[in-house]
């Protein structure tokens, strides 16, 4: 069965349970199990406007909610198939996009659209209807204009379910009222009206005289401002933050999949792509180059013949290790090549290579003679130093190509984490242009530091540790990069320690890694990889020892995740200027609210909007916040959290 199928199967079975005898709530399957539509029918007060710009009250309201083909991805399409007058709710239509989370069930969405019908929720910022959104504004005094409670905790006890042809496509008829309770007739027209309101067509006679299950009391549509003096009208989704949120949430001290997603992710792609730029690197700025590029002219000739010639003896070397292997002889000795040169077992082609090579030697050392000569004006100390140059600017270089992509990749990765685009783009500027500067730098360190400290008597272990210290610089400047996005201290200091010790392991790695891979290409690629990981694991690990203060969201749209709470001014807003931006959350403002550290306090301050921001159910302009607030801002609620 597949993950649709289960789901459309659960929120059957939910639907079943839960509004079996409910008294205000009728629901209809479509179709066969597990039904894919449904028709439902509410028995609640609603408004719709006639041709004459009157607004009249209707008690029962169909709509049919279909779940396509790529619900819970994307959110059912839902239908009204009686008159309404509501600011979201137009020709049929119904905007969900406020009530809808892919982990909204069924029937939360049933309850939420007949809570807008009774104009208990409407958003009057995002409209589908602009001329009853206006309406809404100036006369909500009147709202709600029901007000039952249709939350199916008063109803899921029932022990008579609901019998249903899943078959009958037809909707079933209204359940008769009880005995106790005298049916009520249509409402009688309400006072209110609407000038040069638009037309919407009139209701067929058999909608507006329709009756609702109901007691009188529970339904009086003549409403006036009088009756409902001091009630305030709160919208669904504010009121559900009200609703307390199960207990204090306390945050875990390390959040692993920040870790993962923030660091350690966007770092292996930075990885990959770092080590596709560093192979272009060193082969658009090779040594020959680069002499090229300084005015060594003999001396690029002598990189180019040198190039040539052991690209020649590459071949015939892998035949020579094989007649080695082959005899049992050890393959340094002179003696065991001179026998296989001169013996049966060279090939002719072997043979033509070892030419060629020898060839291409003696034209590099014909090149060296004339740089030695030419270049640097038979001053042996000055073209020993130009060679170790151009070998740094050379390593400089490639250490730049692998930098620039981390360093970019995680800042991007930063910047999406927060939900801004333009703080991707900012941020992966910084990592980019501090980890290429940094890296530069230790490129050209490290390549010094080979040229004094190693030699050809010098073990794997000392080769590996003074890779590792080179590399080391390198992660140090991009963790030192990832630092300054977000620049405090404390997290600048732990960022750079993680990319330092990450990038050390990766780089002490690599002749080990090269040793059990003798393909170089391949070998580099694992052991920057290797590197990657290190650093995502070190900067995301350490960020979160850094941290002081953090929000975890707990309901809504980023439901899991965790954005760290900074000193000075955290925003949070659905603008991507915001340090936090909830940009999949139509009632969040542009910019909501801030959290400011004062002293030792974390203030938070609502930024005037018309959803508010609500800390423990109440409505806040201004607060202190407390290890385990919840902080409801739109359809999110987010917990707070201190060391």
């Amino acid at each position: 069965m597949t993950a649709r199928m289960r789901r459309l199967m659960s929120d059957y079975e939910q639907v079943k349970k839960d509004f079996a005898g409910h008294k205000y709530i009728m629901v209809t399957p479509v179709g066969t199990e597990p039904p894919e539509q449904y028709h439902v029918t509410y028995f609640v007060n609603g408004i719709y406007l006639l041709p004459d710009g009157r607004i009249e009250t209707l008690g029962r309201h169909e709509v049919e909610i279909t779940l396509h083909a790529d619900y819970p991805r994307y959110k059912p399409i839902c239908k009204i198939l009686t008159p309404i007058w509501h600011p979201n709710f137009r020709d049929g239509q119904i905007c969900i996009g406020d009530i809808w989370g892919a982990g909204e069930s069924l029937t939360d969405i049933i309850i939420n659209i007949g809570d807008m019908i009774q104009y208990k929720s409407w958003n009057s910022s995002s409209p589908l209807s602009a001329d009853a959104a206006q309406w809404a504004i100036e006369n909500k005094h009147l709202f709600p204009v029901g007000n039952l409670n249709l939350y199916v905790s008063d109803y899921a006890s029932a022990t008579q379910p609901v019998e249903i042809d899943l078959l009958d496509e037809e909707p079933q008829a209204p359940p008769a009222p009880a005995e106790s309770e005298a049916a009520v007739p249509a409402p009688a027209e309400s006072k209110a009206t609407v000038p040069d309101a638009p037309a919407t067509p009139q209701p067929t006679e058999n909608v507006q005289t329709a009756v609702a299950p109901q007691k009188k009391d529970d339904i009086d549509f003549e409403i006036t401002a009088e009756e409902l003096r001091g009630v305030t009208f709160v919208p669904t989704a504010q009121r559900m933050q009200t609703v307390s949120h199960g207990g204090t949430v306390k945050g875990n001290k390390i959040n692993f999949k920040t870790i993962l997603v923030k660091g350690i992710l966007w770092a292996m792609i930075g990885a990959v792509l770092g080590f596709g730029l560093s192979e272009l690197t060193s082969l658009v700025f090779s040594n020959k180059t680069i002499a090229s590029m300084l005015g060594h002219n003999y001396m690029a000739d002598y990189y180019e013949y040198k190039e040539r010639a052991d690209k020649e003896f590459a071949l015939p070397y892998k035949e020579y290790l094989q007649y080695c292997e082959d005899q049992g002889l050890p393959p340094d000795p002179d003696s065991t090549f001179s026998a296989w040169y001169n013996g049966d077992s060279i090939s002719a082609s072997a043979k033509e290579h070892l030419e060629k090579f020898s060839e291409y030697n003696d034209k590099a050392d014909s090149a060296l003679q004339n740089a030695y000569q030419y270049d640097f004006a038979s001053n042996e100390s000055r073209m020993m130093s130009a060679q170790k140059r151009h070998s740094r600017i050379s390593t400089a270089l490639w250490s730049s190509a692998v930098a620039i992509m981390i360093g970019l990749f995680m800042g991007i990765g930063e910047g999406v984490f927060y939900g801004s685009k333009e703080n991707a783009i900012k941020y992966a500027l910084i990592g980019a242009a501090v980890s290429a500067a940094i890296a530069f730098i230790s490129g050209d360190l490290a390549q010094l530091m080979y040229a004094a400290v190693i030699s050809n008597e010098a073990g794997l272990f000392v080769r590996s540790l003074v890779r590792g210290f080179g590399w080391a610089i390198m992660g140090l400047g991009t963790g030192f990069a990832i630092g300054l996005i977000k620049p405090e201290v404390k997290r600048i200091l732990f960022c750079s320690i993680g990319g330092l010790a990450g990038a050390f392991i990766g780089g002490f790695l690599f002749n080990y890694v090269t040793n059990i891979i003798p393909n170089g290409v391949v070998a580099r690629a694992v052991a920057l990889l290797i590197m990657g990981l290190l650093i995502g694991i070190g900067v995301g690990l350490l960020e979160q020892f850094a941290k002081a203060a953090w929000l975890k969201v707990i309901r809504g749209e980023f439901e899991g995740k965790e954005y760290l709470v900074f000193a000075g001014t955290t925003s949070i807003g659905n603008n991507g200027k915001n340090t936090i931006v909830l940009f999949k959350d139509k009632l969040v403002g542009p910019h909501h609210c801030d959290i400011k550290l004062e002293g030792s306090k974390y203030i938070l301050t609502d930024c005037g909007t018309p959803m508010g921001t609500v800390v423990n159910g109440t409505r806040i302009t201004r607060h202190i916040l407390r290890q385990g607030d919840a902080i409801a801002i739109g359809n999110s609620v987010l917990v707070f959290n201190t060391k």
